[in-house]
């Protein structure tokens, strides 16, 4: 038996990419379909050993955001022509209201089951600027053997806010919790000590106003009001457009803050990591958080929006805390708070990011395959 992912976002970053080898390390047999909207993407990604087959299309139009139902209209068919589903006996939609809304169409016309994953696209752009798609959302959501969701956060917020009440309980209790995984190499850190005299504090993303790095910066320099005994610094890997108004700060002038632009490879990204002392990325929106399992998979505590991707993956304290993305002071309160144990917090994120290993991950997905077929 086959599994039929429908991923529209498959060309961009290697997430899925991962996901599908290692899926196909454990025995899925995978074809990908991938409704594709610029050429430049066109076979991007593509697995050197063969290991699934993946059959880009390219088939969505610019106007497609506006009209939503003809591009699912559109879609079908052309999946049916390209993709043999004599062998296919489940369908992963990766996203709600794009690859669902396809999922759901081949549902209707042909009883295929399928499971759909929720990502902060979904609940960012379609949920809150396309109200009169929500209905049709629901009709998925019912539709669907299991629903996934990245983060208990996201969960908890769609069943509230997107759910039907008189449905949550039957939504609820098809739905389930996969994050994103990290790649085994990244899994070779080493607890960190806290030294009395320096805090060292990361930031990694793209200089975007969504990442408020300002903000990271912000937050830097009011620990360093906290705690006047100690040099606290501040070190952003990344680059992006906010780059010349974030030099132009004081901070960055006096050197209390580092813009250390893109690091490329993991190796770099590692030694960036393992040479400070605490992740903060305060992320108005994320999807998951891979930047945060990364710091984790060092030794590093960390500081992740509250109500975002990665909210929810462990206990409050265990690995790091949850911030108020709008508010300095909370974030350098969650930041002193990760001082109080911090050696034991440091090696207690390692053996956490390894239960997020990729083969785990694939085995939980999998594991959902098998009882979504089994109904």
């Amino acid at each position: 038996m086959t599994t039929l992912h429908i991923c529209c976002n498959y060309a961009g970053p290697k997430v899925f990419h991962s996901l599908f080898a290692h899926l196909a390390a454990q025995g899925v047999r995978q074809t990908v379909y991938v409704p594709e909207k610029h050429a430049a993407n066109m076979g991007r990604n593509l697995p050197e050993d063969g290991a699934f087959d993946v059959r880009y299309s390219l088939i969505v139009r610019p106007w497609d955001r506006l009209l939503y139902f003809t591009k699912a209209r559109r879609a079908l068919p052309d999946l049916m022509r390209r993709v043999d589903l004599s062998d296919v006996g489940l369908v992963h939609a990766h996203t709600l209201f794009t690859d669902g809304g396809i999922a759901y169409r081949l549902h209707r016309q042909t009883g295929m089951p399928f499971v759909v994953t929720v990502r902060s696209s979904d609940i960012e752009f379609f949920y809150k600027y396309e109200p009169h798609l929500r209905p049709h959302a629901t009709r998925i959501l019912r539709a669907a053997r299991r629903v996934i969701f990245l983060s208990p956060a996201y969960r908890d917020r769609v069943l509230a806010r997107h759910v039907p009440a008189s449905l949550r309980e039957e939504i609820g209790r098809k739905s389930a919790v996969v994050p994103n995984g990290i790649d085994e190499a990244w899994l070779t850190g080493h607890a960190h000590a806290l030294r009395p005299d320096r805090l060292k504090i990361a930031f990694a993303g793209r200089l975007l106003a969504d990442k408020q790095p300002d903000k990271a910066i912000e937050a830097a320099q009011e620990l360093a009001r906290r705690l006047p005994d100690r040099e606290v610094t501040i070190e952003l890997a990344g680059d992006g457009p906010l780059r010349p108004r974030l030099q132009a700060l004081p901070a960055v002038q006096a050197g209390r803050a580092r813009l250390l632009g893109n690091l490329q490879g993991r190796e770099a990204l590692e030694a960036f990591y393992d040479g400070c002392d605490l992740l903060l990325v305060p992320s108005r929106v994320e999807t998951f958080g891979l930047v945060y399992l990364e710091a984790m998979s060092r030794g590093l505590p960390v500081l992740y929006t509250r109500g975002q991707g990665f909210d929810g993956q462990f206990a409050p304290g265990e690995a790091g805390f949850a911030v108020d993305a709008d508010s300095v002071a909370d974030m350098a309160d969650k930041a002193l708070q990760c001082l109080e144990g911090y050696e034991a917090r440091s090696a207690r994120c390692l053996e956490l990011a390894k239960t997020l290993a990729w083969p785990r991950v694939a085995g939980r997905l999998r594991e959902i395959y098998e009882e979504a077929c089994a109904r």
